[in-house]
């Protein structure tokens, strides 16, 4: 055959092939997106709370009266996809003091991911000394997060509880601990933070730590995390606490500040 020729096949089979490799892949991506969309719709239905009960428990939603608040959650949603490029991560929301409102952040927060129905959220309470997933959870709570981290036969879903929003999933603290930072500075902590990632490639998880001024627990949690986000509560911090609390989550996990009133 003449060169001319051979090289005219070779460039013909190369493409050839590359529109194989292409087409397989969106098979793939095509099939891969169908079976998280129907894992999705097979979520057990919890009991979802009524406009009243969402309004009492300070619960955003499509529709509510505040617009502005739904919005300003949506905008930070918004910051973090473009930032991670990604919907499955790992956000630690906590308090640059006490009594910030990191919890009232956080839920909303996983919340308002929740709204999409192709995505899924788990808010996850990690702040055993004062526990605020027990008013987001609609079933008796029996172990939370401290049982699961201290005793190894305690079962992931056995601390996965429905919250009152479709598609979102609460897990608790479990209770008081005097030694919360050794459990979280552990093995098994970071097992399980892969783990609850990996169940769903689209499912946004939102780890509420103590208040960086209160404990080390937000400093440890960090860095199984890929984002931070520090809740400010507005006219009671100053410049010097703020710059402290994002030193110590980490500059480049530091994802933006969350004025609190």
């Amino acid at each position: 055959m003449e060169p001319t020729k051979e090289r005219s096949l070779k460039q013909l089979m190369a493409g050839v092939d590359a529109l194989v490799e292409t087409s397989d892949q969106l098979v793939k991506t095509a099939v891969l997106e169908h079976r998280k969309r129907e894992k999705i719709k097979n979520m057990e239905l919890p009991c979802l709370w009524t406009q009243d009960e969402l309004y009492e428990k300070k619960v955003i939603f499509t529709g509510m009266r505040q617009r502005e608040l739904l919005n300003a959650f949506r905008e930070v949603r918004i910051r973090l996809l473009e930032r991670s490029k990604s919907d499955n991560m790992v956000v630690l929301v906590s308090s640059v003091s006490t009594h910030g409102g990191s919890s009232f952040v956080g839920f909303n927060l996983a919340a308002t991911f929740a709204l999409d129905q192709h995505k899924t959220a788990l808010y996850v309470d990690c702040n055993p000394y004062s526990s605020a997933a027990e008013k987001y959870i609609t079933q008796d709570v029996e172990e939370g997060l401290t049982q699961y981290l201290t005793d190894y036969t305690v079962p992931l879903k056995n601390i996965i509880y429905p919250s009152g929003i479709e598609r979102l999933r609460v897990i608790p603290s479990g209770g008081s601990s005097e030694s919360a930072a050794e459990f979280f500075n552990s093995k098994r902590m970071e097992v399980f933070v892969a783990e609850i990632k990996s169940r769903y490639p689209d499912r946004f998880i939102v780890l509420d730590a103590p208040s960086v001024q209160q404990s080390t627990e937000a400093r440890i949690l960090a860095k199984y995390c890929d984002h931070a986000l520090l809740v400010v509560p507005y006219g009671a911090a100053v410049t010097d606490e703020v710059l402290a609390a994002v030193d110590a989550v980490g500059k480049e996990r530091f994802a933006g500040l969350v004025f609190n009133n």
